[in-house]
């Protein structure tokens, strides 16, 4: 089991969450109507300019091929306007290269329309970086152990700070999972006390926050339980409603507490919640748990989509409906190719056939569009 070096009692962990954070937490009104809390109206008028195949793009996080010029992930982006782009490992060769390859995207981008693409990318820490030339060092476990939020927000703000100036707009972090070392999670997380985890979930915003990046917690509503490694197969958190509400949600109501921008929805099964339906497909977890339980009004975006634990459901595509039906605001396609564009052809049909509500897509594209006037992506 890990062990809980440095941990602070309930009481403790909430006197150094609110002295980290600040004047710098936003809390949601509980009278705002769903899907439009702190969304400006030049916003929604944007919004409402927008085409439906304009929103379904708007709700796309799509990866790419290549590493230059050449990818056709450039072509993409001059006749699209696309939620995001998610840059990975394999379009990666070095810093100098990186960095000129999201200029190019982002000149691609002009191109293309006035909403530019958020650059998204999943750089953890140690060797569960996508980018091995680029900060953190440390695994989180490492941070963890030192019990010091002030260690978890340096940790954070080195890495945002390379992040950022390699032209990065949105980084999927910290990993916000209470797990212990035998949990498929492990040292992807800071550790098993769920006080702990909450501070140095806080710390790791906060410094995203003074380096200028957006971050989006990971797993929600936790997978530090799971049965397995979902980017290979189903994978099932047995636990309790009790255990998961007072243990796994501590660090993701601290989050939210905190003005998390995003978080990233679990494809395992919650026995607690639904059983039978991937979290990121469920609207009890994607919709009634994060909105309406916890409060949350930033985007939701989906693990990535093709991988193990939803292929072996069904099509890429049918788990993309119904993830943003479920709530999901932002669906993560990394794999390029012809999935991609199933995924987009089969939304659109969806939003036409009535299998997705239009005010569903339009809060979802409206949330996206919010982050991105956050982030500083758009001049309303």
């Amino acid at each position: 089991m890990r062990r809980g070096a440095g941990v602070l009692g309930a009481a403790g962990a909430t006197a150094a969450i609110a002295l980290l954070l600040g004047g710098g937490s936003e809390k949601p009104s509980p009278d705002a109507p769903p899907g439009t809390t702190g969304v400006p109206p030049k916003v929604r008028a944007l919004l409402g300019r927008l085409s439906t195949e304009q929103k379904v793009d708007q709700v796309l996080a799509l990866g790419f091929a290549g590493t230059d010029s050449t990818s056709p992930v450039l072509e993409k982006l001059r006749a699209r306007q696309l939620g995001a782009v998610f840059v990975g490992a394999a379009n990666w060769a070095d810093a100098a290269q990186g960095t000129a390859l999201i200029g190019e995207m982002r000149a691609a981008a002009e191109q293309g329309g006035p909403v530019p693409p958020l650059v998204i990318a999943s750089q953890e820490g140690g060797i569960y970086r996508s980018f091995a030339d680029l900060p953190p060092p440390q695994r989180e476990i490492e941070i963890g152990d030192s019990g010091d939020p002030r260690v978890a927000l340096n940790w954070s703000k080195q890495a945002g700070r390379a992040l950022r100036d390699a032209g990065f707009d949105l980084n999927l972090f910290p990993v916000a999972d209470v797990a212990t070392l035998d949990s498929p999670i492990a040292d992807r997380a800071f550790g098993e006390e769920p006080d702990l985890v909450a501070q140095m979930t806080v710390a790791a915003l906060i410094g995203c926050r003074d380096a200028g990046i957006g971050c989006a917690p990971a797993h929600f509503p936790g997978m530090g339980a799971v049965s397995a490694d979902t980017d290979l197969g189903p994978a099932t958190v047995g636990e309790n409603t009790a255990t998961l509400l007072g243990r796994d949600l501590t660090p993701f109501r601290a989050a939210v507490a905190a003005g998390a921008p995003a978080l990233v929805l679990s494809h395992a099964f919650y026995a607690a919640f639904d059983p039978v339906t991937p979290a990121s497909q469920a609207s009890s977890i994607a919709t009634v748990l994060l909105r309406r339980r916890i409060g949350f009004t930033g985007v939701a975006i989906t693990d990535d989509l093709d991988t193990g634990a939803v292929k072996a459901l069904g099509s890429v595509r049918d788990a993309a409906v119904a993830s943003l039906a479920a709530g999901a605001d932002l669906l993560l396609i990394e794999s390029p190719g012809e999935v991609q564009e199933a995924v987009r052809s089969a939304l659109l049909r969806a939003v036409r056939d009535g299998k997705v509500a239009k005010s569903r897509l339009d809060e979802a594209a409206g949330r996206v569009l919010e982050l991105k006037r956050r982030l500083g992506l758009l001049p309303v």
